[in-house]
């Protein structure tokens, strides 16, 4: 074995844990080709790479200790925790994806690509869905005019909530609102 094929199975033997002896000596053979091509034919050696990741198991501990596989790709707990809790704290701001990126301590494209994995959806779309909670959050709870609310919710008008509020819910916000209003007035009467 080359001095860097030693080298490359130490880097990766104590990170990962494979499962048994036949699916470890594929994974160094499919990393050996790889690094075997990698001047001739760069997409053939990075098809080999994913293959042999397919065959890595990462596991984590889960509540109460339950084990269980993180899907491939996503973010770990203390990446989406963070993330989660940067978004919150800051809605009424802009929020730039080189900024969530910065706290999950990741590359812009692989932090979007991992947050896919983990929300199922866009950060944007996160955020957006976020920003829509929190107004409806707001209608519900205070008086506030929606002007206000928008922008509390880092939208930059009242059309802007609008916009987003009725292609997430169907409804318009001041609708939304009065439906709510008046199905908490009845419940209370009954």
């Amino acid at each position: 074995m080359s001095n860097s094929a030693a080298a490359l199975k130490a880097e990766f033997s104590p990170s990962f844990a494979l499962h048994d002896m036949e699916m470890s000596s594929e994974f160094s053979r499919l990393i050996l080709d790889a690094m075997n091509c990698v001047n001739q034919d760069e997409n053939i050696a990075i098809n080999l790479i994913r293959k042999a990741s397919t065959l890595l198991r990462p596991v984590y501990a889960g509540p109460a200790g339950e084990t269980k596989g993180r899907p491939s790709g996503g973010l770990a707990p203390w990446q989406i925790n963070r993330v989660k809790e940067f978004i919150e704290r800051h809605l009424a701001e802009p929020i730039m994806l080189d900024d969530l990126a910065r706290i999950a301590k990741l590359s812009t494209s692989y932090f979007s690509t991992a947050f896919k994995a983990s929300f199922g959806t866009s950060p944007h779309s996160y955020i957006l869905e976020q920003r829509v909670e929190h107004a409806k959050h707001r209608m519900i709870n205070t008086e506030a005019p929606l002007s206000e609310i928008a922008l509390d919710c880092g939208l930059a008008d009242q059309a802007h909530l609008s916009r987003l509020f009725r292609r997430a819910t169907g409804s318009t916000p001041s609708a939304w609102r009065r439906f709510r209003r008046s199905a908490g007035v009845h419940a209370t009467a009954a």
